[in-house]
């Protein structure tokens, strides 16, 4: 059988030679695999250690000359992986505005640039709410229950020592508590004051200041005037708090809305 012509190794013809040729052909078989074989692997010139597997390994893309393009089964995903190429966290969307790129989450972004709610709110910050849920389940940290049952002062640097809110010292004390709901009123909380008493006109009229004012009128029944009949007589009663005989204290509790309060400590 003729010799087949071949350039590279999928050129040779795995039939040949036939049985029939003669011993004369073997030569030109044995000539014919060195040049296919050298011109397949023109650039072999040290030992191949590759296995298989890492042989039959694809390129990721392919040129024909003019395009690339993938090869089978390679995506863009895959590429990017293979290339360690990382995806923009923020996208420029068409009218400029940015938005999250494709499985990126706000999350995300917030671990990506260390940002957490909690840097609006330092140890020792409190935090107001209308409802119970506590600040940790929304920002983390660690919170306390702050203020219960009572209003919160402004810190006022003008205040004066033993004035109301720093007693004694000569600024404001930050987180000084004091105040009550209730008090008990006593005769020197009562400025001075007086009450208009109409008398009788009598022989003698003598007042007394103690306790409670009293007038003394001595009234003459003798024919010679020189006996007399001591009687008193007392201002009228005014007012209707607290109940006459009640100690009662009356409410000095100021308008007041009721929210939760919590501090940060950690």
């Amino acid at each position: 059988m003729a010799l087949e012509t071949a350039s590279y190794i999928s050129g040779l013809n795995a039939d040949n030679p036939a049985e029939t040729d003669g011993l004369n052909q073997a030569d030109d078989h044995l000539k014919l695999i060195k040049s296919t074989l050298k011109a397949s692997f023109p650039n072999v010139n040290a030992a191949v250690t590759q296995t298989p597997d890492e042989l039959n390994k694809r390129t990721a893309l392919v040129w024909d000359g003019t395009n690339v393009t993938y090869n089978t089964d390679m995506t863009e995903s895959k590429l990017k992986t293979l290339a360690n190429i990382q995806e923009p966290a923020i996208v420029a969307q068409d009218d400029g505005t940015p938005a999250l790129f494709s499985g990126i989450t706000a999350a995300e972004i917030k671990e990506l640039l260390s940002i957490s709610l909690l840097d609006a709110y330092p140890v020792g910050a409190i935090y107001t709410s209308a409802v119970s849920t506590t600040p940790a389940t929304l920002f983390g940290g660690t919170w306390v229950p702050f203020g219960q049952g009572k209003v919160m002062v402004g810190h006022d640097t003008a205040d004066t020592p033993d004035t109301d809110f720093v007693a004694g010292s000569t600024d404001g004390v930050v987180l000084k508590t004091g105040g009550q709901k209730t008090y008990t009123l006593l005769e020197d909380n009562i400025p001075p004051h007086s009450h208009e008493i109409l008398t009788r006109a009598q022989n003698r009229v003598e007042l007394f200041s103690d306790a409670q004012t009293t007038i003394r009128e001595f009234r003459d029944t003798s024919a010679g005037g020189d006996s007399t009949v001591e009687h008193t007589d007392n201002t009228e009663t005014t007012g209707s708090y607290p109940v006459s005989g009640s100690t009662d204290p009356f409410g000095i509790v100021q308008p007041y809305v009721v929210v939760y309060m919590w501090q940060r400590t950690a």
